[in-house]
C-alpha cells in the first residue's frame, strides 16, 4: 500500500475515529486503526467491539492496500509532523514508512486479517434529520442519564420513533429530561431503542451544525451516517421504564423566570452546599424567588430573583445541580417552572418541545 495525503486531512481523519480506541488491556488489534487505501480514498476505521467509527478522506493512492497501525503512535506521529504532503508506504509485513518533509518514521503494524468486521449495512428504514437537531436533542437530555453502573438501562438514552416524532429521554430515577422533534415516520418504522452512554458521548463529538444524519436500525445495532463518517453501535438489550408515568398530569402553579438570572443565583448558592447536604431551598413568593443554601457551622447565602407569580408561598428543596443542568442545556431567555407544592415533582419547560422533571429533596 502506498499513498500521499496532506497532513491536515490525515490528522482530521485520525481525530475523527480515535476516540473509541480502547486503552491498554484490550485486544491488541483493536488498539490499532484500520487503514484502507483504494482509488482516491483513504478509509480509517476504529472499534472497541461495541462502537465502530469509519470515515473517508481524499488522498492520492499509488497502490491499493490495507493495514492496521497503532492508533496512539500514529496520531502522535502525524500531529507532530510538519504541514505539507505526507507519504505513507506499507510493505507486505505491515511495516509502514511515513515521510513528512525531512522526517522519516517507521511503525510496525498488524495484518488486517484479525481486525473485527464492521456491521453490514441493511435495507431497513432510514430516519433522516439535521445533524444539529440530533446533537441538540442529546445535549438537552443526556446529562440526566444515570451514572450508576448497576443501572445499565438508565445509563443510556432512549430514542423513541413514534407518532410522527423522535423523542429522546434520559433519567436517573430522580430527574428526567425529554425533547421531541417532528419527523416523517411511517407506521411500520415505529420503534424504541436505547443508546449506550458511550455512543451518546461519541455522537455529541461527531455531529456537526451542517448536513443531515441518516439513522438505520437493525435488531441489535444502530448506525449513524454523517457525510463521510459513519458511527455504528450495539444497542442495549433492555426495556426502558415507562417514563411518562413520572410526568405530572397537571400543575397548579406556573411561574415564569429569567433563565440566566436563576442560573446565576443557583450557581452562587451552590458554593455553600456540602457533600453531606447538597441542597438549595427555593422559596416562591409574590413576584420573587428566594434562592438560599446553608452549610451547618460554615455559613449561608441568600439571593433574590424576580419572577412572575402571585400565588401562595411555596418552599421546595432541590439538589442545585439538578436545577442548573437543564438551565445550562437550553438557550431560551425565559423558562417556566410548574409545581403543585413543596413535596411533589416540579417541571421546567420553555418555548421549545423540552420538558424536565425533578424530584424535591425531603429535608427537615
Amino acid at each position: 500500500m502506498k499513498f500521499k495525503i496532506t497532513r491536515s486531512q490525515f490528522l482530521e481523519g485520525l481525530k475523527t475515529v480515535q476516540n473509541v480506541v480502547p486503552s491498554k488491556g484490550a485486544l491488541q488489534i483493536i488498539q490499532n486503526i484500520l487503514i484502507e487505501a483504494k482509488d482516491k480514498d483513504l478509509f480509517l476505521t476504529t472499534t472497541d467491539l461495541d462502537i465502530s467509527i469509519r470515515c473517508c478522506v481524499s488522498c492520492e493512492v499509488e497502490k491499493d492496500g490495507s493495514t492496521t497501525l497503532p492508533a496512539k503512535l500514529l496520531v502522535n506521529t502525524i500531529a507532530k509532523a510538519p504541514e505539507g504532503t505526507i507519504e505513507v508506504e506499507v510493505d507486505a509485513e505491515d511495516r509502514a514508512v511515513i515521510k513528512a518533509g525531512s522526517s522519516t518514521s517507521k511503525i510496525t503494524g498488524m495484518s488486517v486479517v484479525d481486525y473485527p468486521n464492521l456491521p453490514t449495512d441493511s435495507d431497513s428504514f432510514e430516519y433522516v434529520l439535521p445533524q444539529v437537531t440530533l446533537r441538540e436533542m442529546l445535549r438537552k437530555t443526556a446529562y440526566a442519564a444515570s451514572q450508576d453502573d448497576t443501572r445499565k438501562t438508565l445509563k443510556g438514552v432512549l430514542m423513541s420513533f413514534r407518532e410522527g416524532k423522535l423523542t429522546t429521554v434520559a433519567t436517573d430515577g430522580r430527574r428526567l429530561a425529554l425533547v421531541e422533534h417532528e419527523i416523517e415516520l411511517p407506521k411500520e418504522a415505529e420503534k424504541d431503542v436505547i443508546l449506550p452512554s458511550k455512543v451518546v458521548n461519541e455522537l455529541q463529538r461527531s455531529l456537526s451544525t451542517d448536513g443531515d444524519v441518516r439513522i438505520t436500525i437493525e435488531k441489535t445495532q444502530i448506525a449513524f451516517k454523517m457525510g463521510e463518517t459513519k458511527v455504528y453501535s450495539k444497542l442495549l438489550d433492555e426495556v426502558y421504564p415507562n417514563y411518562r408515568q413520572v410526568i405530572p398530569a397537571s400543575c397548579a402553579e406556573h411561574i415564569t423566570v429569567d433563565r440566566q438570572l436563576l442560573l446565576s443565583a443557583l450557581d452562587r448558592a451552590s458554593v455553600m452546599t456540602m457533600e453531606e447536604s447538597n441542597s438549595t431551598r427555593l422559596t416562591f413568593d409574590s413576584n420573587q424567588l428566594i434562592v438560599s443554601s446553608r452549610a451547618a457551622e460554615v455559613g449561608e447565602v441568600r439571593d433574590i430573583v424576580p419572577i412572575k407569580y402571585d400565588g401562595e408561598k411555596i418552599d421546595i428543596v432541590f439538589n442545585p445541580n439538578f436545577v442548573m443542568d437543564p438551565l445550562k442545556a437550553i438557550d431560551e431567555d425565559e423558562v417556566t417552572i410548574e409545581l403543585n407544592n413543596g413535596s411533589s415533582p416540579a417541571l421546567i419547560k420553555c418555548s421549545v418541545p423540552f420538558l424536565y422533571v425533578m424530584m424535591p429533596l425531603r429535608i427537615n
